[in-house]
Order: C-alpha cells, then structure tokens, then sequence
C-alpha cells in the first residue's frame, strides 16, 4: 500500500487525503461527543478540542491514504 501510495502522490490526491481524513475525523468527533453529552452532561471545551484533534490528526493518516489511492469514477 506504501508503494502505491508513493506512485499516485500528487496534489490531488494530497488534497482527495486531508478532506477525506478531516471529514471522518470530525464526524467520529461529533459521536464520541454526543456520547459523552447523553453519558455525563457537558464535556468541557478542553474534552472537546482534544477530542476533535485526536479524531481528525487519526482520520487523515488512516482514512486518507486509502481516500489518496482510491480511483475517482
């Protein structure tokens, strides 16, 4: 999967990885957080920004290098 991803690295596919990765992120985010508001009430913004940036920095290096080698139809 390395070699492929390294074969088809241009800036469309760099773009095509950090939106795809970005959107996951923040739509894992938003579950763990409406978890955690039926669970406990309101989480407090710190919860929320480490949260949000452990889902999207996640999302873009597992879900984007697949969005990367994925062909667009």
């Amino acid at each position: 999967m390395i070699s492929a991803l390294a074969a088809r690295l241009d800036r469309t596919a760099m773009t095509r990885m950090f939106v795809a990765g970005s959107v996951w992120g923040l739509v894992l985010s938003a579950g763990f957080l409406i978890n955690a508001i039926f669970q406990c009430g309101m989480p407090c913004p710190d919860d929320i920004a480490a949260v949000t940036a452990a889902c999207i920095g996640t999302g873009i290096f597992t879900i984007g290098p697949l969005a990367a080698i994925a062909r667009p139809r």
